[in-house]
């Protein structure tokens, strides 16, 4: 087995725990490996503007991948590395095939989500109470009108679409409906969210660019994580750990499932796989 010089680790779900935490024995564990000279990467389908700071304040962390591989940034110089942004033109497309659909729609742009007024407030009360909620407030910004007014307004690209959606199977109705639009791909981060990227980049596409930014080999990457987003990820790696609490498809195409999220499970692996 290769040397392990690169940790790409999904954030929500598997570094952070389910208070958005990193737990002591994981930070110790990630202390340890970056004396060992092991680069860490977070590989997160937030946005730039949403890694908390307990993972930017990561001794040694260099390089952050964010939007599910749309951007990929150099923290010490402020440098984007790889920009792979949707057409307003486009979302504008997808916005209209899905205009009787009801569900929430955000777009992001610099890192920022924007949504309208009522979908604001259907986010506030779906987070309400929990740890993710006040991630949310510092992230979006609230529109006078629609999403689709705004792109109509402002025709710069984005970095993606997001809908939430009632329910999986609305979800699967949805990827249906949209599907076949040029140059879209999807990320599935969670059951009833979709997001629409732009279609030559996912997690996956990400990494193998980094990896040949820094001149590394897919068998020297250890990669976690645990929804859909990060099967491609996973796939890219030469080492692929699954969570505990992780989809069964992430599961069954992961190399080792760790413990879950609440367990130390990125210690578990990397106490495995690397010290």
């Amino acid at each position: 087995m290769a040397e392990i010089k690169l940790l790409a680790l999904d954030l929500d779900g598997t570094l952070l725990n389910g208070e958005k935490q990193i737990s002591p024995r994981t930070r110790a564990a990630l202390d340890r490996v970056r004396q060992q000279g092991v680069l860490v990467v977070p590989v997160t389908g937030r946005p730039s503007q949403g890694i908390p700071q307990a993972v930017l304040d990561l001794p040694g962390l260099r390089y952050a991948v964010s939007s599910n591989g749309a951007t990929i940034r150099d923290l010490a110089t402020g440098q984007v590395l790889l920009e792979k942004l949707l057409p307003a033109a486009t979302c504008l497309e997808v916005l209209d095939r899905c205009a009787q659909v009801p569900m929430l729609r955000e777009v992001f742009r610099a890192g920022v989500g924007y949504l309208s007024r009522g979908d604001y407030e259907t986010l506030r009360a779906r987070y309400a109470g929990t740890s993710m909620l006040q991630y949310h407030l510092d992230t979006r910004q609230v529109l006078p009108g629609t999403v689709a007014e705004f792109l109509q307004a402002d025709p710069r690209p984005v970095e993606e679409l997001f809908f939430l959606t009632g329910s999986p199977q609305e979800k699967a109705a949805l990827r249906d409906l949209l599907t076949g639009i040029q140059g879209i791909g999807f990320a599935d981060p969670f059951p009833n969210d979709l997001e629409v990227i732009a279609g030559d980049i996912d997690k996956g596409e990400a990494l193998r660019f980094l990896l040949r930014h820094l001149g590394l080999e897919a068998s020297q990457v250890l990669a976690m994580g645990d929804g859909g987003s990060d099967l491609p990820l996973l796939q890219a790696a030469g080492i692929g750990v699954a969570m505990a609490n992780a989809t069964e498809g992430v599961k069954a195409a992961a190399d080792f499932v760790t413990t879950s999220c609440d367990e130390d499970g990125v210690a578990v692996a990397l106490e495995k796989f690397v010290l």
